[in-house]
């Protein structure tokens, strides 16, 4: 607390309070802009992480095994629609090699049976691949700012 005097005789001191940064206000602006960084922005950006995220999932009906094992390499497809229909130069180009690469290892494990990779790092590539090619650069100029 700073007290400031006035110009003129009559007049009451002017107090200043001078508020110290919360830890809470620090800890939301924080996770406000990790959220931001993490989450996509795009409708491709969304539809490639949807695509991503879907393959985490099983089918365990024996009835729907036939027809839902060729799902997972369409949804690979998908994702690689999605980052083509938002290419971003030299960025993008790096997303789709990733893709390529994590789609290549799932056709083989899925049609060939040559399990090169755990799957969920096949499908872990899927999911940074969409990141890459949206949110990347965000998060690498988050870093050097605050290093």
């Amino acid at each position: 607390m700073e007290i400031e005097k006035a110009p003129c005789c009559k007049t009451k001191p002017i107090i200043i309070l001078e508020k110290s940064p919360s830890k809470k206000n620090s800890f939301v602006s924080f996770l406000s802009t990790v959220l931001l960084i993490l989450l996509p922005k795009c409708p491709f950006c969304i539809a490639a992480y949807s695509g991503a995220f879907m393959m985490f999932f099983d089918i365990d009906n024996a009835a729907l095994v036939p027809v839902f094992i060729h799902l997972k390499p369409l949804l690979g497809l998908f994702v690689l629609g999605s980052i083509l229909f938002n290419y971003k130069g030299k960025k993008s180009q790096t997303a789709i090699i990733i893709v390529l690469t994590a789609l290549i290892l799932l056709l083989l494990d899925s049609y060939g049976n040559i399990s090169l990779l755990p799957i969920w790092t096949i499908y872990t590539a899927f999911f940074f691949g969409a990141w890459f090619n949206g949110n990347f650069h965000y998060f690498y100029r988050f870093l050097l700012v605050k290093s």
